[in-house]
């Protein structure tokens, strides 16, 4: 078997986990700003970089993983 689909399963695996990280940041964002927490606070300031954090590894992740599955596909073995 091939490799690749190994690790393209994994690697779906991963966005799964990381996209329900990525929407728990989402919505701690969301219910900070309807606590009505001001935007300069160290608590939102560490939030938006928290969430910052998590969606530039998922866009990444998210990249190899097409990445992968195309080159996977154009071999023929999809």
């Amino acid at each position: 078997m091939d490799y690749r689909k190994d690790l393209l399963r994994a690697s779906a695996a991963r966005l799964y986990s990381m996209g329900v990280n990525l929407e728990a940041a989402r919505a701690k964002l969301k219910e900070l700003v309807e606590q009505g927490v001001d935007y300069d606070s160290d608590e939102m300031k560490q939030a938006y970089q928290d969430f910052k954090e998590l969606e530039q590894q998922w866009t990444a992740l998210e990249q190899q993983h097409l990445e992968l599955r195309d080159e996977i596909v154009k071999d023929g073995q999809g």
